[in-house]
């Protein structure tokens, strides 16, 4: 039979499925986190539009020139946030890129230990069936003897196949 097991890869084809899962939830979480900082960065982006609406039409009327002075300083710093959203967002853009990359190595070491498998197990099965092969003929070959030695056969193996009997010839 077969001489190692065809699970024998069984153990780490879950440790690397584990890891996959492990990557995929990774690369899933930093994706949610992209979302949020657009998200975020929509948001600021708004509210620097409603803050420039506001000051036109402040300054349409007769503006005290402090009030109007802080509306355009809020929306400067209005301005940094989205731009220090932007480089959040481009950071994140290379945090998923590489944990992409994590998740593609971590399927392709998981394919590996299938493939394996797959080949462990095709080579366990050819090894059983050349076994069950070698009893079935074995099986033939004993009933056959057996069936000689009932109908007259002689020990030696040889066959009469109606030769010497009685002096009949075919």
């Amino acid at each position: 039979m077969a001489r190692q097991r065809p699970t024998h890869y069984a153990t780490l084809l879950r440790i690397r499925q584990r890891q996959e899962d492990v990557k995929a939830q990774a690369l899933a979480a930093v994706q949610r986190q992209m979302q949020l900082a657009h998200e975020q960065r929509d948001s600021i982006a708004e509210e620097r539009r409603r803050v420039l609406a506001q000051a036109s039409a402040y300054a349409a009327q007769d503006p005290d020139i402090s009030n109007l002075r802080s509306y355009y300083q809020y929306e400067r710093h209005l301005a940094r946030l989205t731009d220090d959203q932007d480089a959040s967002i481009r950071k994140l853009k290379d945090d998923i890129e590489a944990r992409r990359v994590e998740l593609l190595l971590a399927r392709k070491e998981k394919r590996v230990i299938e493939k394996l498998t797959e080949r462990r197990m095709n080579a366990s099965k050819k090894e059983l069936r050349k076994f069950e092969q070698d009893t079935l003929d074995e099986l033939a070959v004993n009933h056959a003897g057996q069936s000689r030695s009932r109908h007259g056969a002689w020990a030696g193996g040889e066959h009469l196949s109606g030769a010497g009997r009685k002096g009949r010839r075919t």
